[in-house]
């Protein structure tokens, strides 16, 4: 494992706060009130927010409702919501000892783009992270994750293949991206997946912590 993709949300940092918050807002500007619990908006981490509303609201991916919802969210989340987060526990350590070992560090994440670079700017990761990669700033294109990591082989100036790349991520969407493009993957269930949905997706590896990635990076 010479070079890592790693997602964002629940892998390097816990967003959870910024997300939820900016989650009820696009629901109270939407429809007046919030239709789901915390426990339901809790699974929209990950995935994009248009198939989560598909999902959960029962809507067509043409539906309108789906972009004004996308629309709201993003009022509340760029004023303010993209820098409620904190980072997990080990993450610094984790990318000092990979990049002592001379691996390469990339973000591919469903999140826009543009936040995924302010957030890895805020943190002072600019100095592990070789490149991020991550969705069209609308959603409109690379939301799927299997998108994000293709758009990152090709994009990138380091020489990348299925032998020396890994995905990292928390959720089965990280899983069956790096699978549908020839990766193999490490689930972490320090995020918002947990075992058995990262086990149901067939993760390669599932780890509990970020310096468990370290070692197998070293070992792999």
């Amino acid at each position: 494992m010479n070079n890592l993709f790693f997602d964002l949300d629940g892998t390097i940092i816990n967003s959870e706060i910024g997300i939820m918050k900016s989650l009820k807002y696009m629901y109270k500007q939407t429809l007046g009130y919030v239709p789901h619990d915390d426990a339901t908006l809790h699974t929209f981490i990950g995935p994009t927010i248009g198939a989560s509303i598909e999902k959960y609201d029962h809507v067509a991916p043409d539906d309108p409702f789906i972009n004004q919802s996308i629309n709201a969210f993003r009022e509340y989340y760029q004023a303010e919501g993209w820098e409620e987060y904190t980072v997990f526990d080990g993450i610094y350590d984790m990318m000092e000892s990979l990049k002592h070992a001379d691996k390469e560090i990339f973000i591919a994440t469903s999140k826009p783009e543009v936040f995924a670079k302010k957030i890895i700017d805020q943190l002072n990761m600019k100095d592990y992270v070789r490149h991020v990669f991550g969705a069209a700033d609308d959603e409109s294109i690379r939301s799927l994750k299997e998108d994000v990591i293709s758009y990152g082989i090709e994009k990138t100036s380091v020489e990348l293949d299925t032998k020396n790349l890994v995905m990292v991520g928390d959720r089965s969407s990280d899983i069956v991206g790096a699978h549908k493009n020839n990766l193999k993957a490490i689930g972490v269930t320090y995020g918002f997946g947990d075992y058995d949905e990262l086990k149901a997706a067939n993760s390669e590896w599932i780890v509990k912590s970020p310096q468990e990635i370290a070692k197998l990076a070293m070992e792999n």
